[in-house]
């Protein structure tokens, strides 16, 4: 327990790190939620500084993207990140960990108005035996420990979760007791987020179960700006590995609320993971309605290993909804994207 993890503002889903490997989401149990994609490979740099461990995390990407959408400007981009975290135990055998992580995106896809962009996050840990308490930027916590896995390279399901999100801001508490974990947050709005994780093999130990239940709340703008909904929703996903294939899969529900304009949304997504040797390949679809009307997205994600930290990735991401609420419209999109980049972890 009290495992940093660290996240990337605004995704949906780039980079700010530190923690747990990629794989150990459902484990992490402090700091900052995962980066996912952007997770290192390699093991971080650490150093001492009297009873200080400072561990260091980075990654740079240079990508380009191609989409079908003429409103986006495709093209080069280049993301670096950093990430630190320092950690202390006291006398009393608590863990005190501050993260921080910066991540700068250079990229023309972003907007005309916006071709660079500066984020960065930072939270507060107490961790021990009883479990471990949050503060800061920690509002993925739970959603991270609880979500389907990511899919490989450049690969990015659409749609893959709660319209709604909290706020920036929060704090939480996440524990362990056997093979659940239990994790909680709440922002500076007053959302509440919680889960509850279970993971372990059963039967003759060939294959590894994870079951995940999400409760949380939040608030979502409509595509074109009209309204705000508050949301409330709840999720369960089933996984299992056998081997160096994963397979899971996702069910979610969401009731959406705002001023005279009332909507009910489920989704269905499920995915399969396979690494052969030097490969990572994934396959990954969704399908959902917001009252009646549909949303659909599916990824194809591939990752080459080149060397020790170097990577090449791939991601062909597909989305499509068109989705009125009388004269609201809740969702507007439809893109296919093709994204390739050469990310080196240290």
């Amino acid at each position: 327990m009290g495992t940093t993890i660290l996240r990337r503002s605004g995704l949906a889903s780039a980079f700010a790190l530190i923690g747990a490997a990629v794989t150990g989401t459902a484990e992490a149990q402090g700091g900052l939620p995962n980066p996912g994609r952007l997770s290192p490979l390699e093991e971080a740099v650490a150093m001492e500084i009297g009873d200080v461990t400072l561990t260091l995390v980075g990654a740079v990407e240079a990508r380009y993207t191609s989409g079908s959408d003429e409103d986006d400007d495709n093209g080069p981009g280049l993301i670096g990140s950093l990430g630190a975290v320092a950690m202390t135990q006291l006398p009393n055998r608590w863990r005190v960990e501050l993260s921080y992580a910066g991540q700068l995106v250079s990229d023309e896809s972003l907007s005309p108005e916006e071709s660079e962009r500066f984020t960065d996050d930072a939270a507060l840990s107490v961790g021990g035996v009883w479990g471990t308490a949050l503060l800061g930027n920690v509002s993925e916590t739970v959603r991270e420990q609880t979500r389907r896995r990511r899919g490989f390279g450049n690969a990015v399901l659409a749609f893959d979760d709660f319209h709604g999100e909290p706020s920036d801001r929060s704090a939480g508490y996440a524990g362990r007791v056997g093979p659940y974990v239990a994790s909680g947050v709440v922002d500076d709005d007053g959302n509440v987020d919680v889960g509850l994780t279970f993971q372990r093999p059963i039967g003759n130990g060939s294959r590894d179960y994870r079951f995940t239940f999400r409760a949380g709340q939040g608030s979502y703008e409509a595509a074109d700006g009209s309204l705000l909904f508050t949301s409330q929703g709840y999720s369960l996903v089933g996984e299992v590995v056998y081997g160096s294939t994963l397979l899971d899969v996702g069910l979610g529900q969401e009731s959406l609320s705002s001023a005279g304009v009332n909507a009910m949304r489920w989704y269905i997504s499920s995915g399969i993971r396979r690494k052969i040797m030097v490969w990572g390949l994934s396959l990954e679809g969704h399908y959902g309605q917001v009252e009646g009307q549909e949303e659909v997205s599916a990824a194809l994600g591939i990752q080459y290993d080149l060397a020790r930290g170097l990577s090449a990735n791939f991601g062909l991401n597909y989305e499509d909804a068109q989705v009125a609420l009388g004269d609201v419209s809740f969702l507007d999109s439809n893109d296919t994207k093709a994204v390739f980049s050469l990310i080196y972890r240290f």
